[in-house]
Parts: structure tokens; C-alpha cells; sequence
């Protein structure tokens, strides 16, 4: 049985010195106790929001499992995610069959270095329905010391043949008090870890994004101020703004990503304003913004944020169902 840097308890040790894997230990563990028993599954769906870790986690295990520290370099590694087009450089929005024939062909090879052979797969909701049945065949029938590893937010975006045959793991949302104390560490003065670790919404990397690029913290607070400022807005101002965000041009899934990356925001600042209304607001995400998601809670009634949240949760299923992303934000956005 190859171990490879840990046993059960160093396991998750190793794994946590990756810092946007902070806070899942359960999750360490668990992939700890099964390696130091020899009782790894072949494939594992990591299934949580973006930022929360999973990536992060998913290398950490593939590098012990390689008994390497930088998995990209090791022969027996391969990372599948969507590829960008060669003229525009946009990422293309589905995982193709011809990438998972590929993949399927260095799996069935023994392993270079005589040991595990590991793949990670970004976004395995953005399998084609051929590349999905493509998988399936590796999934059920998978070689010795093959360990696939799938990405995805929700359980719900996967074929359920590919999630049956998949040991689900979850990656939840870290604790406010954890993130903060982790960006001190770093050296983030105390008031700024506390404001980065409330508005990375309990995602790590999120907030050490924040703490190391202002840029990214700049951009939050733009798609905030404009989200804040819609209310006011003619319906020619609002349409206009959407486009601004999602040009007419924009490829389907990245302008879904982006649609996603507003709604997003849009329900942290609608439950923000939920929680003030009922005079919560001590637990608001947005607190340098307290007195704007104030004044809009006074101004709209507890129905209409009510209303503003259900709204969401149908311009969600839009998406999901694959509605023009424009369309769907420009008729959510009425409704502000």
C-alpha cells in the first residue's frame, strides 16, 4: 500500500497547510483514514460553492497521493477543465467528448512512476451528454490505484449514473471567526480580516483574494454599488447596465457565469436587508455597508424582499434550464 506523505492523522495536516482548504478538516480526515486503511474509493465528487476549497483540497490529496509537491508537473496528474478557444482565448462552455477520449486513453496506460494515477475534473456539471456517457465507462470499470476526482456546486448538476458511482463529498461554507483569524495570521490588520472574512460570504478564497488583490475587492464593491443603486433606476437605466455587465456578444456560458456571479450578490445583499428589517442586522455580510442595505430595507416592505428572494430563487432555475442570460437578469431586475 503506498501511504504517501501521511498517514491518517499527518493527512490532513498536509492538506491544511493549503490555505483555501481552511476549515474542512472532516472532510481531510475522512480522505486521511481511507489512505492510511487502503480503502480509497476511485472516484470522489467534491461538491461545494466555488472559493470554498475544494480545488485547493483536491490537489493537496492528489500531490500526497503522487507523493509529489506540485501534482501539473507529475506524469501521472491530469486536470480536465473547459479549454479556451485558440483564436479569442474565451473559455469554451462545456467539457467535450475528445477531451475525455483523451483522458480515458492516459488512464488505461499503466502508471509512469508505478504508482497512483490521479485526475481532477473542473466543472463536472459541463460535460456534453456524450462526454458524460464517455466517463461513465472509467467510472464503472476503473483501473488499480486510479483515482478520479470530480468539482462541481450542487450535487443536482450531475448525471446521477456519474454521482452513483462517486464517493460525495461536501465542502460547506468556513465559519467567519475562522477566516478572520487566517488572514491575521497572514498579517491582515484585525479590521480588515474581519471585513474581508464577513464579505467573502464564509469562501476562503474569496477572502484571501480580497486580502491580496485589491482589484477583486474593488470589482465586489462596483457590482455592489450598482446593484444597490437599481431601485432608483429608470428601466432603460437598468436594461442598460445589464448590458454594460453581459454585452449582446457574449458567449452563453460565460455570460451565464457572470448572470450567476450578479444573482449571486444580489442575494447577499436582499438577505442583508432581510436581517436589518428584522433587526438582525449584527449578522449582516455587507457591514461597511450597513447604512445603504439600511435605507433600502426602510424603504421597501418586508413582502417585497420577500418577493426580491423568490424572484431569485426562479431566475436561478432559468439559468439552470439554460434561458438567455441577458433575458433572464433584465426580467429578474424588474422586479427590484
Amino acid at each position: 500500500m503506498q501511504q504517501g506523505m501521511f498517514g491518517a492523522a499527518p493527512a490532513a495536516q498536509a492538506i491544511q497547510q493549503k490555505e483555501a482548504a481552511l476549515g474542512h478538516d472532516q472532510a481531510l480526515a475522512f480522505l486521511a483514514r481511507a489512505l492510511a486503511a487502503d480503502r480509497l474509493a476511485h472516484g470522489y465528487l467534491f461538491v461545494g460553492p466555488e472559493h470554498v476549497g475544494k480545488m485547493t483540497a483536491a490537489l493537496a490529496f492528489a500531490a500526497t497521493l503522487l507523493c509529489t509537491e506540485s501534482p501539473a508537473a507529475h506524469p501521472d496528474f491530469t486536470l480536465v477543465a473547459r479549454e479556451r478557444d485558440q483564436k479569442t482565448g474565451k473559455l469554451h462552455g462545456t467539457i467535450v467528448l475528445d477531451q475525455v477520449h483523451a483522458l480515458t486513453g492516459r488512464l488505461a496506460l499503466g502508471a509512469f512512476l508505478g504508482g497512483y494515477k490521479v485526475c481532477v475534473i473542473d466543472g463536472a456539471q459541463l460535460f456534453t451528454p456524450e462526454a458524460a456517457n464517455a466517463l461513465l465507462k472509467t467510472l464503472e470499470e476503473p483501473r488499480k490505484k486510479t483515482v478520479l476526482i470530480l468539482l462541481v456546486a450542487s450535487e443536482a448538476e450531475v448525471l446521477p449514473t456519474i454521482r452513483s458511482r462517486c464517493q460525495v463529498m461536501r465542502f460547506d461554507r468556513v465559519a467567519t471567526t475562522a477566516i478572520t483569524a487566517h488572514l491575521e495570521k497572514r498579517g491582515v490588520a484585525a479590521d480588515k480580516a474581519l471585513l474581508y472574512a464577513r464579505l467573502s460570504g464564509g469562501l476562503p478564497g474569496k477572502a484571501i483574494a480580497f486580502a491580496d488583490d485589491p482589484a477583486s475587492l474593488d470589482a465586489l464593491f462596483a457590482l455592489r454599488d450598482m446593484l444597490l443603486r437599481f431601485p432608483e433606476l429608470s428601466v432603460a437605466e437598468r436594461f442598460a447596465l445589464i448590458e454594460k455587465r453581459i454585452p449582446a456578444k457574449t458567449p452563453f456560458q460565460e455570460a451565464s457565469d457572470r448572470a450567476v456571479v450578479i444573482l449571486d450578490l444580489c442575494a447577499e445583499l436582499v438577505r442583508d436587508a432581510l436581517l436589518v428589517a428584522t433587526g438582525m442586522s449584527d449578522m449582516l455580510v455587507h457591514v461597511d455597508a450597513r447604512d445603504r442595505i439600511t435605507a433600502w430595507a426602510n424603504s421597501a416592505k418586508s413582502d417585497r424582499l420577500v418577493a426580491a428572494a423568490e424572484e431569485i430563487t426562479e431566475t436561478r432555475r432559468l439559468l439552470d434550464a439554460n434561458v438567455n442570460p441577458r433575458t433572464v437578469l433584465e426580467r429578474f431586475v424588474l422586479s427590484l
